[in-house]
């Protein structure tokens, strides 16, 4: 008999992903066990018996020193998806693993995502810098701005927004970390 696969969307930002673990571990809870899982939030799960696992994501190269050192810890990797791998490990009584466990690792697993939003942030300067009047074209007063164009620069507006507010969000975090 072969295992019922269960498929659910759920759309995750890199600043959410302290909720997105606990929506994992309460899918467990339920007997839906996360096999794998894409960059547009499609997660597929297998239907199994209820489990209180943990989950914990780790953005990074995948190198096999990597993925060994999480193994030999006791972590299983679950999946991969633009960097992000997800592990999971079974949750003993009165403790919850996690994968870092010191300040310093927090920090810069933090760092390590805030700094391709910051790029992103920063890439699309030019895109928002190369229209004189970028309020007017963003408004539809600019004939030159029409169609395809002006619905680029509101997504460039849209993308700079997200990367800013995520920016934040995270930087927000990584203070708070370092007043520990």
């Amino acid at each position: 008999m072969s295992a019922s696969i269960v498929r659910k969307y759920k759309l995750w930002f890199v600043w959410q992903d302290e909720e997105h673990q606990q929506w994992l571990e309460q899918m467990a809870r339920e007997g839906l066990h996360l096999r794998d899982t894409n960059a547009i939030g499609m997660h597929t799960f297998v239907r199994g018996a209820p489990a209180d696992m943990v989950y914990r994501w780790d953005v990074r190269k995948g190198t096999p020193d990597y993925l060994q050192l999480f193994r030999d810890a006791g972590w299983e990797h679950v999946a991969s998806t633009v960097g992000w791998h997800c592990w999971r490990k079974a949750r003993q009584p009165g403790a919850t693993p996690e994968i870092f466990t010191d300040t310093a690792g927090k920090l810069a697993r933090n760092g390590r995502i805030l700094l391709p939003l910051g790029l992103a942030l920063i890439a699309q300067v030019p895109m928002i810098a190369s229209h004189r009047n970028y309020l007017a074209a963003l408004a539809g007063q600019d004939a030159a701005f029409q169609g395809t164009a002006l619905a680029a620069l509101w997504l460039g507006a849209a993308v700079s927004l997200l990367c800013l507010f995520g920016c934040i969000k995270l930087g927000l975090r990584m203070a708070a970390l370092k007043r520990l």
